[in-house]
């Protein structure tokens, strides 16, 4: 994996996350706030930053195409079924606010506490907005109810990205049921199981999974400790390591904040854990020849 495919990665976790909880993100020390995720950015970084461009909303549509057409063709297709999830969020969206975000940056800036993460959002113009009107169209009602298929299809295939919006977007899209839904066996079983795919895919090493942890857990009703952090964060430099050309995403600093409370046992287990991820990581890796 490349250092431009590691940022696309980052722009897709950051994408998930501007929808659903705003567009400026900062990584803080612990005391403060526990971080969806920091960057360390560098030179290839900072390359790769400007090759990627920006990561859609969603995969465009031939023109003419209808979202109809789009989910048809995306049976079967993990990647596809992900991307038309996207598409028809885009379409509800338009319905709702008469406009479109159709592409995001992301910045990363260096604070003194941490990294700055903030996605710049840019909206359609009006031939994208008639393109996507005229895709949209035909939009039935049981496509709008059975949208949230095709994103489990995606998460079910490990698709990146797609877990984050699942968790963020909350049992078939409602977030409110994860703050008031307490009491509700259904809630409960949602949230149990978008635990375990969370904390199945960290111990995989899967890098989105990584990144996005802390705010999934906390978004979850989870909180984690801080050798389990100090554990993830290790784990996420050592898999970001071979993927960044040997730089990390977080700085020591940060690592000696989450540190400071553990015993030296406490910081033994959590490389061993950290170790065990990369290990994970490393297994999946397809061979080279």
């Amino acid at each position: 994996m490349t250092a431009k495919r590691l940022l696309l990665l980052l722009s897709v976790v950051v994408a998930a996350m501007g929808v659903w909880r705003g567009v400026d993100l900062l990584t803080r020390p612990p005391e403060q706030l526990v971080p969806a995720f920091s960057a360390q950015p560098d030179k290839r970084m900072a390359a790769a930053a400007a090759a990627a461009g920006h990561v859609p909303a969603a995969a465009p549509l031939p023109a003419g195409t209808s979202i109809e057409d789009q989910v048809r063709d995306a049976a079967g297709d993990p990647e596809k079924s992900f991307a038309a999830f996207q598409k028809i969020q885009q379409c509800l969206t338009l319905e709702s606010d008469k406009e479109i975000v159709d592409n995001q940056e992301v910045k990363v800036t260096k604070e003194a506490d941490g990294m700055q993460i903030q996605l710049l959002q840019h909206k359609a113009d009006e031939p994208t907005l008639r393109l996507l009107r005229q895709s949209c169209a035909g939009l039935t009602g049981r496509t709008r109810m059975d949208r949230f298929q095709l994103l489990s299809y995606a998460v079910d295939h490990y698709v990146d990205g797609s877990l984050s919006v699942y968790i963020l977007a909350g049992p078939n899209g409602d977030r409110e049921a994860l703050a008031n839904g307490q009491n509700d066996p259904a809630v409960a079983e949602w949230r149990s199981d978008a635990l375990k795919r969370l904390e199945e895919r960290v111990a995989l090493g899967y890098a989105d999974a990584l990144l996005f942890s802390p705010l999934g857990h906390h978004e979850l009703g989870k909180t984690q400790t801080s050798a389990e952090l100090y554990a993830e964060h290790l784990a996420v430099n050592k898999v970001i390591g071979p993927i960044n050309g040997n730089d990390t995403i977080y700085p020591q600093a940060l690592l000696d904040g989450w540190a400071k409370d553990l015993n030296g046992q406490q910081k033994s287990d959590a490389d061993a854990q950290a170790n065990r991820i990369f290990l994970a990581w490393k297994q999946r890796q397809p061979i080279s020849r």
